[in-house]
C-alpha cells in the first residue's frame, strides 16, 4: 500500500513490528525495518509503501509536544517501555479514555527512551536542485546501471565534475554510493512484492544474486533472505 505525501494536525508515532516501512518526506526516503519506530512532527509532509505492516501507531497533540519532542522526523529503535506506552495509549484511545496529567509523564517517559535509542536508518537524501532531483527521481524508478555518470550529468547540463560536486554538497554521498542505496531500495520493495533475491538481482541489472548480496551486507549488515523476512 503506498501513502502519498500528507501531514497531520497532530504528531505520529509510530512503532514497526513486523514488515518495513519505505518512508517519504520532501527531502529524502527512509528505509524503516522491523524492530524500529518513527516520529513526524505535526504538519511535516510524509508518505510511503508500506509493505506486510504490522505495528501500533499514536497520534499525539501538538500541546503535547511542542517544545519537548523533536521538530524534524526521527526514526528509533523500540524497546520494551516504548512499545508497553504506546500499546497501553492505543488501548486507551480505542476506549475514549480522556487526557490525564499521567499522559504527561508517559510522554517524557517515552521522550527518554526515545533520546536513548536514536536509530541510524538506510536514508537516500533527495537533492535540491530542481533538474537534478527530477533526473535521479527518474532514475531511481527503473534503477538503470547502463546510465553512466556522464550520462546523468549531461541529463542535468552539466559536466560530469560540477554534477559530482554539486551531487555530494546536496546530498553528502558520492553519485555511485547514492546510486547503490537506491539499488537496494528497489531491491527491498522488488523482495516485499514477492521477488526472489535471484529475480531481484537480475532486475536490478547485476548477473548474479551474490552481487545483491553483497550490496545489502555492505549497507545493512544483513542478508537479503533477513531483509525479505523482517
Amino acid at each position: 500500500m503506498t501513502s502519498p505525501l500528507h501531514a497531520h494536525t497532530c504528531g505520529e508515532l509510530y512503532a514497526i513490528q513486523k514488515g518495513h516501512l519505505l518512508s517519504t518526506s520532501e527531502d529524502a526516503r527512509w528505509l524503516i525495518p522491523a524492530g524500529q519506530a518513527y516520529w513526524v512532527p505535526a504538519g511535516t509532509l510524509h508518505g510511503g509503501a508500506l509493505s506486510n505492516v504490522s505495528g501500533i501507531r499514536v497520534y499525539v497533540s501538538v500541546e503535547m509536544t511542542q517544545k519537548k519532542f523533536p521538530n524534524i522526523a526521527t526514526v528509533f529503535g523500540t524497546t520494551p517501555l516504548i512499545l508497553a506506552i504506546m500499546e497501553r495509549w492505543g488501548e486507551e484511545a480505542r476506549h475514549g479514555v480522556p487526557k490525564r496529567v499521567l499522559d504527561s509523564h508517559r510522554l517524557m517517559v517515552m521522550l527518554d527512551e526515545m533520546t536513548r535509542s536514536i536509530a541510524r536508518p538506510l536514508i537516500l537524501p533527495i537533492p535540491k536542485h530542481p533538474i537534478m532531483r527530477l533526473v535521479m527521481a527518474e532514475w531511481s524508478t527503473e534503477c538503470d546501471e547502463r546510465a553512466s555518470l556522464d550520462e546523468l550529468a549531461s541529463r542535468c547540463h552539466m559536466s560530469r565534475r560540477t554534477f559530482t560536486r554539486h551531487f555530494r554538497e546536496e546530498t553528502g554521498l558520492s553519485p555511485g554510493v547514492w546510486m547503490q542505496i537506491a539499488l537496494l531500495l528497489r531491491g527491498y520493495s522488488l523482495m516485499a512484492s514477492g521477488a526472489s533475491i535471484t529475480e531481484t538481482a537480475f532486475l536490478l541489472g547485476y548477473d548474479s544474486a551474490t552481487s545483491f548480496f553483497n550490496l545489502c551486507r555492505r549497507f545493512t549488515g544483513m542478508n537479503p533472505s533477513d531483509l525479505a523476512q523482517t
